[in-house]
């Protein structure tokens, strides 16, 4: 396209200087007594304007291409950065936690279409045994379900076939907390129990497999129906999208 319009605007100058030049010379068109300098002129000209327009454009494509690399190397610099406040986290529940048995990565999601779960690197081999907790820095994750030699599966709280002995950390009320396969539904909470949004939702330990402690979640939403329980639906303290490394820790009993 841009060589066409370069070949017009050639052609249209040379005819327009033949016609320009002639007519300053005598009012009318003469192309005998044009000098051939004068028709050069223009086609010079705009040879040189050509030529500063490609050098632009260039020169405009080296510098893009050196801000998608600097940008490159923001990106990379600060996933650096993540990585190393995520690894002195785990770090620093180490330290807090003396029940770890391991920290692995993430290593796939989502395997079983009809569970929610997630595999990490280490299994038997590094000490894990079903049944297991999974913790994050943040809280509680899930538990291990299956084991091998070097990986294992870890069954996501808010599956449904998931369920924890917790309590509400500001009444000490206790309860069941189970998966609904988007978020989490807090069971058996008497309807005179005074529940607040945002009330920090923590393992009780009384099931035998969670230490006491974990956080889990917040209430996200309260509703009183007739019966003898509420309806509390309870956000995850960890989201399942961003879950890149886990501490494996022994179970309560």
């Amino acid at each position: 396209m841009i060589k066409k319009l370069t070949i017009f605007l050639l052609i249209f100058i040379l005819f327009a200087s033949f016609f320009l030049i002639s007519y300053q010379a005598k009012g009318k068109l003469t192309f005998s007594k044009i000098h051939f300098s004068q028709i050069l002129a223009p086609l010079t000209y705009l040879k040189d304007l050509l030529k500063d327009f490609f050098y632009l454009k260039e020169e405009n494509t080296q510098l893009k291409r050196q801000l998608y690399e600097i940008s490159l190397i923001q990106k990379s610099y600060q996933e650096l950065i993540n990585e190393n406040k995520r690894l002195k986290s785990f770090l620093d529940l180490k330290e807090t936690r003396k029940d770890i048995v391991t920290i692995a990565n993430v290593i796939s999601k989502g395997s079983n279409k009809f569970m929610k779960t997630l595999w990490i690197d280490k299994g038997s081999n590094q000490g894990v045994q079903k049944d297991f907790p999974v913790i994050t820095f943040n809280g509680l994750v899930g538990k291990v379900i299956s084991v091998s030699s070097n990986f294992s599966e870890v069954l996501l709280l808010t599956d449904p076939n998931f369920s924890v002995a917790v309590r509400i950390e500001r009444t000490r009320t206790e309860g069941i907390l189970s998966g609904t396969g988007n978020g989490c539904l807090l069971k058996y909470i008497p309807l005179e129990e005074e529940i607040l949004v945002g009330d920090r939702i923590i393992t009780s330990g009384l099931d035998g497999i969670f230490p006491e402690g974990i956080l889990v979640g917040a209430v996200k939403s309260t509703t009183k129906k007739e019966g003898f329980f509420q309806k509390i639906d309870v956000i995850p303290i960890q989201r399942e999208h961003n879950i890149e490394e886990v501490a494996v820790i022994k179970k309560s009993i």
